[in-house]
């Protein structure tokens, strides 16, 4: 089952990543740096089973590999992350929100991490610049981000 678009806070993730990748945050968060195994295209970033690219994220679950597929808008379950960044010819999908939910303790961290290194202004003013099609989510990706603690104190501030 695909995300919808407007409900989707991945949009805005992928593209404040991209923008963490410019400012080297990304690699001082433990990420290493790998040339796409498909020989063109952005690189890969990996971290202890979690991993990231311009078209697409993935951790290791109890279950298998979840993966986000930006073109897809979708999750889909694999048994293992050799194929990544492509799906193979047979991937399980999965429910939108199942996926959110289980990449959520990932995004959470590194979003705390983010605001402990770079202050809540970066942030902010990356958020105040979403491109039109993440500026649709943002309030999404809010709630999704800040909704529980520890990081729903900074809220407070990070809406004032």
């Amino acid at each position: 089952m695909n995300c919808h678009p407007a409900q989707n806070p991945l949009a805005v993730q992928f593209w404040l990543w991209g923008q963490d990748v410019l400012a080297g945050y990304l690699e001082a968060f433990g990420f290493r740096k790998y040339p796409n195994p498909l020989g063109k295209g952005s690189s890969i970033y990996r971290k202890e089973g979690v991993g990231l690219h311009s078209s697409a994220a993935w951790q290791k679950t109890p279950q298998g590999v979840l993966v986000y597929l930006r073109p897809a808008e979708g999750f889909f379950l694999l048994e293992d992350d050799s194929t990544l960044p492509a799906l193979p010819g047979r991937a399980e999908t999965v429910n939108c929100a199942w996926g959110l939910e289980a990449l959520h303790p990932f995004v959470e961290a590194y979003e705390a991490w983010i605001v402990q290194q770079a202050g809540l202004a970066y942030r902010k003013g990356l958020l105040s610049n979403l491109p039109p099609a993440a500026r649709r989510a943002r309030t999404v990706w809010e709630g999704w981000v800040f909704a529980r603690p520890p990081l729903s104190e900074v809220m407070l501030e990070y809406t004032a």
